[in-house]
C-alpha cells in the first residue's frame, strides 16, 4: 500500500500557477531530471542529467552529488554545502536508505521540505528505487508534531499547485514511434504532463495515440483509439483497446504497432509482458499477428543508429 500522501504539507510550497495553458508534452534532453531550487528557493526546478553510473548506489551518490552542482545558473542546489551527503543503503524492495549526520539539521522550515522533496524525486529516478526514507544521526527523520516523516515516494510531491485544471505532475517516459518507412520503431524521451488521476500505463499509452511532438517520427496507431482499461499484475500488462486498434494505418507495419505499444510499456518498471484485448475481448489476430500471446519487448524491431 501507498504511504500516506504528505501534499498537504507541501501544498503551498510550490509554484501557483494559475489559470494556464494546458501544458504540452515535450521532447526531453537527457536520460532523466534531477531537481533543485530556483533562485528564490520557493520551488523545485529540474534539469536533464546523463549518469555515468548504470544502477544501484553508484548511480544514487552520482545524483546526489549532482544535486549540489546544478548546470543551470538560475538554479540553487537543493543540497547545500553545509550538509554532509548521506550513507546510501538499498533493500531488495526498491527502498533507499539515506543516513545524514547532524549537518542535515542546518536546514529547516520550507527550504528543509523543498530539499527533501528534491532528493526523493531524483533518487526515485534510478531504475528499481521505489521509494526512500531519511535518517538523521541513526534516527528516522521527524516531521511535524514530531512524528517520523517516514517512506517517501516520488508521487508524494507535487511540482505545481493552483486551481484544479492546473493540476500538472509530469512523467518521464520512452514512447516508440515509426520511422519514415514505418518498418521500424525510434525512442522518443518525452516530459508527459498529467493531472495525477491517471496511471503510468495509461500516460504512455495515451501519448502513444496522441503521436509523436518530435520531426522524423510517425504515428503508429489510430488517434481514434480509445484506451478502454489497463493494468499490471505479476509482471504483464493488460491493455484493452477500442476496435480503432484494429484499424492499422497504412504505412506502418504490424509488427511496428505492436511493438510500439510493447516497448512503450514495458519501459515502465514492474512491466515485462504485454496482453491486448479488443473491446473487452480477446481476440485472435490482429492483422497476423497473434493476439492471444503475451509479447515481451523485441529490441529487433527498433532503427539502428
Amino acid at each position: 500500500m501507498k504511504q500516506k500522501r504528505m501534499l498537504w504539507s507541501v501544498f503551498f510550497l510550490f509554484l501557483f500557477v494559475g489559470c494556464s495553458k494546458e501544458p504540452q508534452s515535450v521532447v526531453w534532453e537527457g536520460d532523466i531530471p534531477v531537481y533543485y531550487l530556483d533562485t528564490a528557493e520557493t520551488k523545485i526546478v529540474r534539469e536533464g542529467y546523463t549518469p555515468v553510473s548504470g544502477e544501484g548506489e553508484p548511480m544514487v551518490q552520482e545524483l546526489l552529488v549532482h544535486m549540489q552542482v546544478p548546470s543551470d545558473e538560475e538554479h540553487v542546489a537543493a543540497i547545500p554545502e553545509t550538509v554532509q551527503l548521506p550513507e546510501i543503503s538499498m533493500g531488495t524492495s526498491g527502498l533507499v536508505t539515506l543516513q545524514f549526520d547532524e549537518t542535515y539539521y542546518t536546514v529547516t522550515g520550507i527550504r528543509e521540505v523543498l530539499m527533501r522533496a528534491a532528493v526523493v524525486k531524483t533518487v526515485c529516478q534510478v531504475p528499481a528505487v521505489d521509494s526512500v526514507e531519511f535518517y538523521v544521526k541513526g534516527q528516522p527523520l521527524m516531521g511535524a508534531q514530531n512524528t517520523p516523516v517516514g517512506i517517501m515516494k516520488e508521487e508524494d510531491f507535487i511540482d505545481n499547485t493552483g486551481p484544479d485544471t492546473d493540476y500538472y505532475q509530469y512523467l518521464y517516459a520512452t514512447v516508440y514511434y515509426a520511422n519514415r518507412t514505418g518498418d521500424a520503431l525510434i525512442a522518443s524521451n518525452l516530459k508527459i504532463p498529467y493531472s495525477g488521476s491517471e496511471t503510468e500505463e495509461q500516460i504512455v499509452l495515451r501519448q502513444l495515440i496522441a503521436g509523436p511532438v518530435e520531426d522524423g517520427l510517425y504515428p503508429v496507431l489510430s488517434e481514434e483509439t480509445k484506451v478502454l482499461s489497463v493494468s499490471t499484475k505479476d509482471g504483464v500488462c493488460y491493455v484493452d483497446l477500442s476496435a480503432e486498434f484494429l484499424d492499422k494505418l497504412p504505412e506502418v507495419s504490424e509488427e511496428v504497432t505492436i511493438y510500439s505499444v510493447v516497448n512503450s510499456l514495458a519501459e515502465l518498471p514492474g512491466v515485462y509482458q504485454v496482453q491486448f484485448s479488443v473491446d473487452g475481448a480477446q481476440r485472435r489476430l490482429y492483422q497476423t499477428m497473434d493476439l492471444m500471446v503475451q509479447y515481451e519487448r523485441n529490441l529487433n524491431v527498433i532503427e539502428k543508429e
